[in-house]
């Protein structure tokens, strides 16, 4: 595994999530993500020939509740309470634009 990281890839992910953020806070995400890369490094060190593995953290069985379909009622009650409505769908600010891409 390669656990380099660059900073011009920090703030290319930022740019592709189009978050901005100061020069000072991208250099403290880079050196944040250095950090976990190399403790995922140094784990990765460790003899693991003879463990087993485990499919779960802990030795007691989760709750299993039943997986029977019910009529839900509600969607009048939440649509009551939404801030904009038109008809049975809730109106949200657009947050994508659109880009024009030349084919």
């Amino acid at each position: 595994m390669s656990g380099r990281v660059s900073l011009e890839e920090i703030r290319k992910v930022a740019q592709l999530a189009k978050l901005s953020f100061p020069e000072e806070e991208l250099v403290r995400f880079f050196q944040d993500i250095s950090d976990i890369i190399a403790h995922f490094e140094k784990l990765s060190e460790l003899d693991l020939d003879h463990v087993s593995p485990t499919s779960h953290i802990s030795w007691s069985q989760p709750p299993v509740n039943p997986d029977e379909p019910v009529h839900w009622q509600g969607s009048d009650l939440v649509l009551e309470h939404a801030p904009c409505v038109v008809g049975r769908y809730f109106v949200v600010p657009k947050v994508v634009e659109k880009e024009e891409r030349p084919l």
